[in-house]
């Protein structure tokens, strides 16, 4: 069977069609390559990101093994500063071991009746350093030999419980007789009770005047060299 159309031209059906030009294939190459940039910067952002990752865990447990050598070394710094601490401790009682020997004898001997000390510290150091008389001869200056100065007095406070006033009275008068002790001071007297008995708790200071076995020798060594022209004994406090 033969169909004819006799309709016109402007009222036929048209079939669909799409046609690309060379601008709509060029737009269609860019949003192409835009997308493939797109896609790429995306994917390279997620291996940075994961790169990322890794590197802070690493860093946490680099982190978490420094923390412990931290911790090793601070301990091991602590016990170098004990032991150095005590080594100057030790170092300087050796020094001085003779000179308290006969200082704690001198206490001893000077704690009176119906009086005890409870505690006996060495506080800060002052550098005794004897100053030239004006009046001196400078042809004797010359002659002495050169000896270091070195720190001889030293602040000292006392503490001990008496049971009157007149031992603690007694205990301060052998205190600045002795060739060890000046400027004596009686700093606080508070009464107290031991169980029925009424005594005083008092805290003392003082000068205390001694050398290191070091130094004393030197000013033995001086005195006996300077002892046959200068003429004079010696004092007593001078070498201790």
């Amino acid at each position: 069977m033969i169909e004819i159309n006799l309709l016109p031209r402007e009222y036929l059906k048209k079939p669909f069609s799409f046609a690309f030009g060379k601008t709509g294939l060029y737009a269609v190459a860019a949003v192409a390559g835009v997308t493939l940039m797109l896609i790429g910067i995306t994917f390279y952002q997620i291996h940075q990101l994961n790169t990322l990752e890794d590197n802070i865990a690493k860093a946490r447990q680099r982190a978490a093994m420094l923390e412990k050598d931290i911790q090793l070394v601070d301990a091991l710094t602590d016990v170098k500063g004990k032991i150095t601490s005590r080594m100057v401790a030790v170092e300087r009682l050796d020094s001085y071991r003779s000179a308290w020997v006969r200082i704690l004898e001198d206490v001893a001997r000077n704690v009176p009746e119906f009086v005890w000390l409870g505690r006996f510290t060495e506080e800060a150091l002052k550098d005794s350093i004897a100053q030239p008389s004006q009046e001196g001869d400078k042809q004797k200056k010359e002659q002495q030999p050169a000896v270091a100065a070195a720190p001889t007095v030293h602040s000292a406070e006392v503490e001990g419980y008496a049971f009157t006033l007149n031992a603690l009275a007694s205990f301060m008068i052998k205190m600045m007789r002795s060739d060890y002790f000046d400027e004596v001071e009686l700093v606080s007297s508070d009464e107290v009770k031991f169980q029925d008995h009424k005594a005083y708790n008092f805290v003392l200071t003082c000068n205390l005047h001694y050398l290191s076995d070091e130094h004393l020798r030197d000013l033995i060594a001086q005195a006996r060299s300077t002892g046959g022209s200068q003429g004079g004994p010696t004092s007593h406090r001078s070498l201790n």
